[in-house]
């Protein structure tokens, strides 16, 4: 089992990785206990939860909605949560954002904590405290950031996981080694298939590289001024392709990473050939390279992303592989980069 801690502002969550973390929930008054459960996680796991105060949390993004959140909370009502209630999220990242987002709402903040099911969970969604809902189809347009008291990456939980959703959690762990550790691309380009084909000790490897990532990026920069924009490489084009085309998450952020590395070559910051490595990585790893959204389209779902601020854009750009920075990109910029790419 590996084990880490990320501080934030004196304030310790641990981070556990390794097999049959669940069965710590015992560890746990079982009175204040309440779980947010992803429904196919119950079907699957039922065993490890019987006797809990259990919320089915159904699949799809429109799920992750304010809305869903009220439904929830007077569920904990009716349940009588209160204040002394610990309430812990259970299943992939939708689940965990909400569980965070209800958590720091309901009765005005309860302590928590994540148990993540799947891999882009473990490695990316529930760690760093972002907890939040979409609004209208844009990504987590309201939340907050508010960290859990432990985020649990049960890898037997990963077995019952299906096969689409384990290669869209792979794209994240693409985005760490692309960023930040090209010792780990490079694990990655020879040992993609053991990952996928759920080796454990590649899966232990690769989840916790991850995780340790993150954590280091995220305890020097918690509110996302500085380094943490970092992590949104393949993301800010990611998340406008994930609205438009409804693909999975990790799926529309490979197209993202690609189309931004190629971006990064045609600017001049990245050597010609390093985008086709990012490239040929990821559709080895069975994700998708390309979009037939239009760049018209592709430009105005741009223009409603967070990371916009007045005329430019935070965008995330590669100058080698592992090696990324923050680029201010003004929107017309923005346009010609993407009228490129075409």
């Amino acid at each position: 089992m590996h084990e880490n801690t990320l501080h934030i502002d004196g304030h310790a969550t641990a981070v556990l990785i390794g097999k049959g973390l669940t069965a710590r929930l015992e560890d746990i008054d079982n009175a204040r206990l309440v779980c947010l459960v992803d429904e196919n996680v119950y079907v699957h796991h039922a065993e490890k939860l019987r006797g809990r105060q259990c919320i089915l949390i159904p699949p799809g993004e429109k799920h992750k909605s304010l809305g869903f959140a009220e439904e929830i909370m007077r569920k904990m009502i009716a349940a009588e949560a209160d204040r002394s209630s610990f309430l812990v999220g259970i299943g992939g990242g939708l689940v965990t954002d909400l569980a965070g987002f209800v958590a720091s709402t309901f009765m005005r903040g309860l302590p928590f904590g994540f148990i993540s099911t799947t891999l882009l969970g473990q490695v990316d969604a529930s760690i760093g405290g972002k907890n939040g809902v979409n609004l209208d189809g844009f990504k987590n347009m309201i939340g907050v950031i508010r960290q859990p008291e432990f985020v649990w990456c049960d890898l037997s939980l990963l077995e019952s996981l299906h096969q689409r959703e384990m290669v869209s959690g792979f794209a994240e762990v693409i985005k760490y080694g692309a960023i930040r550790d090209a010792g780990l691309f490079g694990y990655l380009e020879k040992n993609h298939a053991k990952v996928l084909s759920r080796d454990p000790a590649a899966l232990e490897k690769i989840v916790a590289d991850s995780a340790g990532i993150k954590i280091g990026i995220v305890s020097e920069d918690v509110r996302e001024q500085g380094e943490r924009k970092l992590l949104n490489f393949g993301h800010t084009l990611g998340h406008a392709i994930e609205k438009l085309t409804g693909m999975l998450h990790g799926e529309a952020i490979a197209i993202g990473m690609v189309l931004a590395a190629r971006m990064s070559e045609n600017l001049g910051y990245l050597e010609t050939g390093e985008a086709g490595r990012l490239q040929s990585l990821i559709a080895a790893a069975g994700l998708p390279v390309q979009t037939e959204i239009g760049k018209g389209e592709l430009f105005d779902t741009l223009l409603k992303d967070k990371k916009r601020s007045g005329s430019a854009i935070h965008f995330i750009l590669l100058k080698g592989i592992g090696e990324a920075f923050i680029y201010n990109m003004q929107l017309d910029s923005l346009r010609t980069a993407i009228n490129d790419l075409y």
